[in-house]
């Protein structure tokens, strides 16, 4: 029984310093999960830029230090959801189509401020999409934003998840866009 008494405790320390030994990156993998949504029956040639002047993807404000981490593959992760979600509404993905269906990526980040014993996350993603022809483009910006406080500190991957959603959150309006499927149908 005295061994018990032992154990247990050393038992929580090692679990409790195991989650705070996060890995010093963020994992985005945006999946599309939506249904048919819209009838483009274009083919187009897709890709992904990376245009934010921070490339960090959650910024984590503890008391007096700031401490920011990036989220490698996210111009792939995003690319993949994009790709899936045209191809489930009808449009066919070549790299030989004339018509470019190009999204930058001009925000795409958490800020997550830990105090004594809570946590905030600010999430806010902003995706620009230009659509180019031979004699015609198409330009248009999506933004979204997703707020939550939590207990204690931050769980990177209630994080992940948040900025996941939204992401996902704005390639569902995309291919939803009235304005964006007239000018892929015109």
């Amino acid at each position: 029984m005295k061994v018990m008494k032992y154990i247990l405790p050393c038992c929580a320390l090692l679990a409790l310093s195991a989650c705070s030994s996060q890995p010093n990156q963020m994992i985005l993998n945006p999946v599309y999960q939506g249904g048919k949504l819209s009838s483009i029956n274009n083919s187009v040639s897709t890709s992904v830029i990376d245009l934010r002047g921070d490339p960090a993807t959650l910024k984590l404000i503890k008391s007096d230090k700031t401490q920011t981490i990036a989220s490698p593959g996210l111009t792939a992760s995003l690319k993949s959801a994009l790709d899936s979600a045209l191809s489930r509404n009808g449009a066919s993905i070549s790299n030989l189509a004339t018509t470019r269906f190009e999204v930058d990526i001009h925000t795409l980040q958490a800020v997550v401020s830990e105090k004594m014993v809570s946590h905030t996350s600010n999430a806010k993603v902003e995706l620009g999409v230009r659509v180019i022809r031979s004699d015609s483009n198409f330009s248009k910006v999506y933004r979204g934003t997703a707020n939550f406080d939590g207990p204690l500190s931050h769980d990177r991957a209630k994080v992940e998840g948040q900025l996941n959603k939204l992401t996902v959150q704005l390639i569902t309006r995309m291919v939803s866009d009235p304005e964006l499927l007239a000018f892929l149908e015109g």
